[in-house]
């Protein structure tokens, strides 16, 4: 539904989860909802992604999708102002970054424009290996010092959405819908074989020499 408020091409699959899960999450409180997720499953080399993380303490956000550069060459999936710190969201499902530049251009949008005088966050989420595997081209980078970059897997928002502190049971209905919604898209995570301790009787096996 956001996808298509947003007049996106809701055949594009990363616009619609993106719609479809953060469009979700606007609807509960920052604090028990995505700042829970931030705070318990976001992966930095930076220290002080953690401590910016740690001050968002208001409940209460806006969450603005698709914004544009004012040159409009440079589109961020999702970007979250609060006053003191700006949150840059880079989404990507099945599909590599636009170019090698991608977040290098999206980090300068956050430092010239929209969060001169703010702390700044640049936060990467996809699937987990393709998530660590772009942070680390990345983190390098010069632009880098000035804004934090983070990621964030698929696959630990899931698991996070498992723990997360709802209190209504309309809460329960929506992250259920969520949990489903990334199971759907295949990202579970692998926790180890599951062993039965079912007894094998002598002569029920085969042995192939």
């Amino acid at each position: 539904m956001i996808a298509e408020l947003y007049h996106k091409t809701v055949s594009v699959l990363e616009d619609e989860l993106t719609g479809n899960f953060f469009g979700t999450m606007r609807y509960m409180p920052f604090q028990r909802g995505l700042g829970w997720i931030f705070r318990h499953y976001t992966v930095s080399r930076d220290p002080e992604v953690m401590r910016i993380l740690n001050t968002l303490t208001d409940d209460a956000f806006t969450l603005e999708f698709w914004k544009r550069s004012e040159n409009g060459l440079v589109e961020i999936d999702g970007f979250i102002p609060f006053s003191d710190v700006g949150i840059g969201i880079e989404v990507k499902y099945r599909s590599g970054l636009s170019g090698e530049d991608q977040l290098e251009k999206e980090a300068l949008v956050l430092q010239n424009e929209w969060c001169r005088k703010k702390e700044k966050i640049l936060l990467l989420v996809a699937d987990a290996e393709e998530a660590k595997q772009i942070y680390a081209e990345n983190c390098t980078k010069p632009v880098f010092q000035n804004v934090h970059l983070a990621y964030l897997s698929w696959q630990d928002i899931l698991l996070g959405l498992d723990q997360l502190p709802v209190v209504t049971p309309y809460e329960k209905t929506m992250i259920g819908d969520l949990k489903q919604l990334l199971t759907e898209k295949g990202f579970v995570a692998f926790d180890g074989f599951t062993w039965s301790k079912t007894e094998v009787e002598e002569t029920l096996y085969y042995d192939f020499g």
